[in-house]
């Protein structure tokens, strides 16, 4: 929001609401934005060949990792991740 204020030469001492400020600038929520361009690559990529990286990285589940801890005995920790 900062970039769009000294874009229109609005200062917070002006005390203008952002709805205004994307208003006068034709922006929606960037989160928003975001959003939209993560679901459009995810499909992008679901459509992809599974040997190509992208589908790969995508898929990746980690195998379950053991680590010896200091007093010798093996501990087994899993390694989740969620996109």
């Amino acid at each position: 929001m900062k970039f769009f204020r000294h874009l229109l030469g609005i200062t917070k001492l002006d005390k203008e609401k952002n709805q205004f400020i994307r208003q006068k600038t034709g922006t929606e929520n960037i989160t928003k934005e975001i959003k939209q361009y993560q679901e459009k690559w995810l499909q992008h990529v679901q459509r992809m060949d599974t040997n190509i990286l992208p589908k790969q990285a995508l898929q990746y589940k980690p195998k379950v990792a053991t680590t010896c801890t200091e007093n010798g005995h093996k501990r087994t920790t899993k390694t989740s991740t969620t996109i």
